[in-house]
């Protein structure tokens, strides 16, 4: 049986993770076996502590997690570097143990520093990288050395060229979206109210609530909030709602296990910039309207949605409320619910999965 070795990250947002998972459910349907790997874990305690403050960091105080990452844009090969010394040992342990035919990376942390090890070690294990931005992708995710580089759309494939990758290297398959998530065929129909769906809307807690409060001053619509693990927006909200701030009505959850479902009857979806959220609104035909993005990370993503009339951009809380009411009442929703059936970047992992059978025959 060939075996496939998956790096992502546990803890820094959903994005990678998600992936990671997609793909190996693919792999495993067509006989793979795999073996996921936390890539922070083998960095020994600096990497426990880059990924746990991820979430911290990126809500409460961003510009600690922005000025690093202008540091990586700027060096990345010194990045890349200090990766690969911090964690060469435990990979190799890792490889010596899973002996992978393949390796496929999903955290832009991890390409340089793994085809470098590779080669330091003279080992001829393919190695290919899943990019996950779906516009302007950061430096780091560059790497000539990978055996291939699966990116989700074809406007970062003629980036990666004019960068200088060998277009033969470069697959466009879309973005690893978990099976659960059903493509729609028909567009989404508001028989009585409009369903919202909130998913982590900021990286900022004030502006999170104001998103709740103002959005809830909308009549004739369902709303859903769904904080995730950023606990301290949970809690914050239900004391909210408790005082009388938040009506009644609004549905408040922390982590959740049916995002599938929430999808499925959602209408439109407010969500940061994150690429793993888009695609999987996208694949479940839902108007999408980005409220928030880390910086840095997904300042661009919001072009992939309003280029394509899948929605719009608000990241002020004080205009949601009028956006909103106009994108419903002057049908464009209804348009972007029609719309967003074209999006064709959200079936990555079987393309994938069926890339790597194809080349582990």
């Amino acid at each position: 049986m060939k075996k496939v070795m998956i790096l992502t990250a546990e803890r820094t947002g959903t994005g990678h993770k998600s992936a990671a998972n997609a793909i190996e459910k693919r792999l495993n349907n067509l006989g793979y076996e795999t073996i996921q790997i936390d890539c922070f874990t083998m960095m020994g305690k600096i990497g426990n502590i880059l990924e746990n403050s991820y979430i911290p960091i990126t809500t409460r105080c961003p510009i600690f997690f922005y000025i690093p990452y202008l540091f990586t844009q700027v060096f990345p090969n010194a990045m890349h570097f200090s990766v690969y010394l911090k964690s060469k040992r435990k990979l190799k342990k890792e490889i010596s143990t899973f002996k992978p035919d393949l390796i496929i990376s999903v955290h832009s942390m991890f390409t340089k520093a793994i085809s470098h090890f590779l080669k330091k070690e003279k080992l001829n294990i393919p190695f290919y990288i899943n990019v996950i931005d779906l516009v302007k992708p950061p430096i780091v995710w560059f790497d000539k050395n990978a055996t291939g580089i699966f990116v989700p759309t074809n406007e970062v494939k003629e980036a990666y060229i004019q960068k200088g990758i060998d277009e033969n290297k470069l697959v466009v398959s879309g973005f690893p979206i978990r099976n659960d998530i059903k493509k729609r065929t028909t567009p989404k129909t508001i028989e009585d109210k409009v369903n919202i769906l909130l998913v982590n809307p900021s990286v900022n807690l004030r502006k999170n609530i104001k998103y709740v409060k103002e959005v809830s001053k909308l009549n004739n619509v369902s709303i859903t909030v769904v904080c995730g693990r950023d606990e301290r927006m949970y809690n914050a909200l239900i004391k909210e709602q408790q005082s009388g701030k938040i009506r009644e009505n609004v549905n408040i959850y922390s982590f959740v296990n049916n995002m599938n479902e929430l999808l499925e009857n959602a209408h439109i979806i407010l969500a940061k910039a994150g690429p793993n959220m888009i695609l999987e609104a996208t694949k479940s035909a839902t108007a999408i309207v980005i409220t928030g993005h880390v910086l840095g990370q997904e300042n661009n993503n919001y072009e992939y949605v309003v280029k394509n009339n899948f929605g719009f951009k608000c990241e002020n809380p004080s205009k949601i409320y009028n956006e909103l009411h106009t994108f419903i009442e002057s049908k464009k929703l209804n348009k972007c619910l029609e719309n967003v059936l074209q999006a064709d970047c959200n079936n990555g992992a079987k393309i994938i999965a069926n890339y790597i059978a194809d080349i582990l025959v």
